[in-house]
């Protein structure tokens, strides 16, 4: 679907992150796209204005902020306002590792998913299988867990040398009480996953684990401005 966008805005940040001598966080400034039907879909969900807009622009830490409606005048598919955090590439002799974490508010379906993507690319010769690890995953709200009504992950190769791995932890505030889903983000200190691993081979031989999913990996920092946009989404909601 070809989505034709009405404002990009560019904002630079301070964003030399790195983590170790192979591991660097790519962006270094802040992207916001806004489809051009977004705004007229949102306030038809009932949204005021101010946070329509407020919810579009750019935030410390965050790479991108992208406000998408799709589906014409009529019936819509989607509402989303999605946050990405960072790039991150590690790179290996036996396999580049590109990591994205977004987290996505789906307006219409009044949810909001942590979204953790790794995509792994090998040499020729070199095959990926995935080691799965346990799917606990949970928000950490200062000794409180729970909260997330779905979690779903994918493994996948999308080309012969091109592997994607997906986690998708579903935080759904419809049909939710208010004051607890409220609760839940005004205390959200992190989203917690078990591990999962890949490993690549060659000649029938493991050659290195791919540890991908662990601890900081799949913690989004949540910065206060942010937390109150969704304060403010799951608030709205009521109505």
């Amino acid at each position: 679907m070809q989505i034709n966008m009405l404002n990009t805005i560019k904002v630079s940040l301070a964003l030399v992150l790195a983590t170790s001598n192979v591991s660097a966080y790519a962006a270094t400034e802040s992207k916001v796209s806004i489809t051009d039907t977004y705004t007229a879909a949102a306030l038809k969900l009932g949204l005021k204005p101010e946070l329509v807009n407020r919810l579009c622009e750019p935030l410390p830490d965050i790479v991108s902020v992208t406000c998408h409606h799709s589906g014409g005048d009529g019936p819509f598919e989607s509402l989303v306002v999605q946050y990405r955090y960072n790039s991150r590439v590690t790179a290996h002799d036996m396999y580049k590792h590109v990591e994205l974490n977004d987290i996505r508010i789906d307006l219409k379906n009044e949810q909001i998913n942590f979204w953790s993507g790794h995509q792994i690319a090998t040499p020729d010769g070199i095959s990926v299988n995935r080691i799965q690890g346990t799917s606990d995953s949970y928000i950490e709200t200062g000794g409180i867990q729970g909260f997330i009504s779905r979690t779903d992950r994918k493994f996948q190769q999308q080309r012969d040398t091109e592997y994607v791995l997906t986690h998708t932890s579903e935080f759904s505030y419809k049909n939710q009480d208010l004051k607890k889903a409220i609760e839940a983000i005004k205390h959200y200190q992190k989203m917690v996953s078990d591990n999962d691993y890949v490993a690549a081979y060659k000649e029938d031989q493991a050659i290195e684990p791919v540890e991908i999913m662990q601890g900081a990996s799949f913690t989004f920092p949540m910065s206060e401005p942010l937390r109150q946009r969704l304060e403010d989404v799951i608030q709205q909601s009521a109505k």
